[in-house]
């Protein structure tokens, strides 16, 4: 039995639904699923296979929606101290606006009668212990109360009460419920990990487990916003897709062998470059990437590597699903600014002995590209000392980017 296991993490959870977008793409089908906080949330639209509605709501969600008020300014500190006011004032934010959403989105007939099993994790305040409830042990009547109780992200939202006692958010017990679901039947698990704050339980048993985790920092969990829903999920996509091998790239995304046509493009002119740069000046290798290269296969993952790392550097958009030719033509953008850019403020706090901002992996890097295009080697040799991974991302830059 394949389960579907989803963390908790506030605004994070539209990753998920980018999560869920992938997997319908790809035909991959789940016969459970637990979820914590935001993850039962959208665990239960996924239970009821309401795709769009999910969708949807993630697309409308803000702060002034959901609470009638809005930070003095768009920033992680502004949107705390917001959350901090209330609960000062309030004992945490009122969340009866969430609560109207959920008894609007849960349709109980479509939830009770889907073939697939669920779960959800929260926390008694009252007894001071953990609640873990399957569909089966869920009241119908009181099914959208559990789920708020999953959710309810205190001292951030007001503590959520049923029968009596107080509950808080999930991820004060398990964030990640992963052992529920082993519980309930699972063999496989897919985990969607948002890296938000809570406890996690580790695994009690060795199962098969693919972990899906953004490889981009996505929005701060208390910051509901459209924009940044509408980046996780593209993000949540493109994330799944890679785990799941139909595209390629770490912190970026290349559609498949994209990378392999490029280095097979470029591994003739990157290799004499590398020889000419390391053998002819005599640079010694030992210490850099170039050591542990034994092989072609080795050789291209180098390539890779490079080709990240100089996306970051200069800033690429990560979110786009890149083929090498476009990615290539946003590098050169970005590259010729930084040149004219990084060139005269590396000079001018080298000349004010500012040393400690020249320890840029950015600026060392275009300065050494520099010293590669006017073939200054003995200024070369003496960096490479230190700076052998950047004098490879600038011979990346020499090649690819400049002459390529």
């Amino acid at each position: 039995m394949r389960a579907l296991v989803l963390s908790g993490g506030g605004a994070k959870g539209s990753y998920q639904i980018g999560v869920w977008k992938a997997l319908r793409r790809l035909h991959i089908s789940y016969d459970l699923v637990t979820g914590t906080s935001v993850g039962a949330l959208n665990g239960a639209l996924m239970v009821q296979n309401d795709y769009r509605l999910a969708k949807k709501l993630w697309k409308t969600l803000n702060l002034e929606y959901l609470f009638q008020e809005i930070p003095k300014k768009n920033t992680n500190l502004e949107v705390f101290k917001l959350y901090q006011e209330n609960f000062l004032k309030n004992g945490g934010m009122d969340v009866s606006k969430i609560e109207e959403i959920i008894k609007h989105s849960i349709h109980l007939y479509q939830f009770y009668h889907s073939k697939i099993d669920y779960g959800l994790v929260t926390f008694d305040l009252t007894t001071k212990k953990a609640k873990q409830l399957t569909k089966r042990e869920i009241p119908q009547a009181q099914l959208c109360d559990y789920l708020m109780a999953s959710a309810t992200c205190y001292p951030a939202f007001q503590m959520k009460e049923i029968d009596g006692e107080k509950y808080i958010d999930g991820g004060f017990s398990d964030n990640l419920p992963m052992n529920l679901a082993v519980k309930m039947g699972a063999d496989e698990l897919i985990v969607v990990d948002l890296k938000a704050p809570g406890i996690k339980k580790k695994m009690k048993k060795d199962i098969p487990i693919t972990y899906i985790t953004p490889s981009q920092s996505i929005s701060f969990f208390l910051n509901f916003n459209e924009k940044e829903a509408k980046r996780n999920m593209q993000l949540g996509y493109n994330d799944t897709m890679k785990a799941f091998k139909r595209f390629e790239g770490q912190q970026f995304t290349f559609r498949k062998r994209t990378l392999k046509k490029a280095f097979q493009t470029y591994r003739a002119p990157l290799e004499e470059m590398i020889r000419q740069v390391f053998e002819k000046r005599k640079i010694s290798i030992k210490g850099s990437p170039l050591q542990k290269v034994k092989n072609e296969t080795q050789f291209e993952e180098l390539f890779w590597t490079l080709t990240e790392e100089a996306g970051t550097i200069l800033k690429v958009d990560p979110i786009p699903i890149y083929r090498f030719r476009k990615f290539k033509k946003e590098l050169k953008k970005a590259f010729v600014e930084e040149d004219k850019e990084i060139g005269k403020q590396f000079k001018k706090e080298f000349q004010e002995k500012n040393f400690k901002k020249l320890l840029n992996t950015r600026w060392i890097t275009f300065y050494l590209y520099q010293k590669l295009k006017q073939g200054r080697w003995k200024e070369i040799q003496a960096l490479s000392l230190i700076f052998q991974k950047d004098l490879l991302r600038a011979i990346y830059f020499y090649v690819v980017i400049q002459n390529g």
